[in-house]
């Protein structure tokens, strides 16, 4: 294994609390999973992380828009 991919998965477990380096490529494993089997809920999510770190009004508008417009989508 590549010795960045090593550092990167350390740096990952300690930044998301894991115990160890194979519970962090699980967890990895398992969001890929979860973001193939419903990609459009994974996008309504990642909008939702993005709107509690923009600060300009007009672009948290438009992603509500975008955010409505995927959960009316989601629900087809």
């Amino acid at each position: 294994m590549p010795v960045t991919l090593v550092d990167e998965l350390k740096f990952m477990t300690s930044k998301n609390h894991y115990m160890d380096v194979s519970e962090t490529i699980r967890g990895l494993l398992r969001q890929k999973l979860l973001d193939q089997k419903s990609p459009v809920q994974s996008k309504v999510n990642l909008i939702k992380n993005q709107l509690g770190k923009i600060s300009d009004h007009e672009q948290i508008l438009a992603l509500k828009k975008t955010l409505k417009l995927l959960e009316d989508i989601n629900e087809l």
